[in-house]
C-alpha cells in the first residue's frame, strides 16, 4: 500500500496538490477531480493527480 501525504506531513503543509496525489493513491479517477474547471484549485488538485499517477514510486 502506497503512503499517503496527509499521514506524513503537518495539516498546514497539505495542499490541494497533495490532496490530488492522495486521491489518485487512493484509487480515484481523474474525473473525480471535486472542484470545478472554473477554480484555480481543479487544477492544482489536477496536478497532483497527474504527479501521482506518472511517479514511478506508486502501485497502479
Amino acid at each position: 500500500m502506497n503512503k499517503l501525504r496527509r499521514d506524513s506531513i503537518t495539516e498546514e503543509d497539505y495542499t490541494i496538490l497533495d490532496y490530488g496525489w492522495d486521491d489518485r493513491v487512493e484509487g480515484k479517477h481523474k474525473n473525480d477531480n471535486p472542484y470545478a474547471i472554473n477554480n484555480w484549485k481543479h487544477y492544482d488538485w489536477e496536478e497532483g493527480w497527474v504527479k501521482a499517477d506518472e511517479s514511478p514510486d506508486i502501485e497502479h
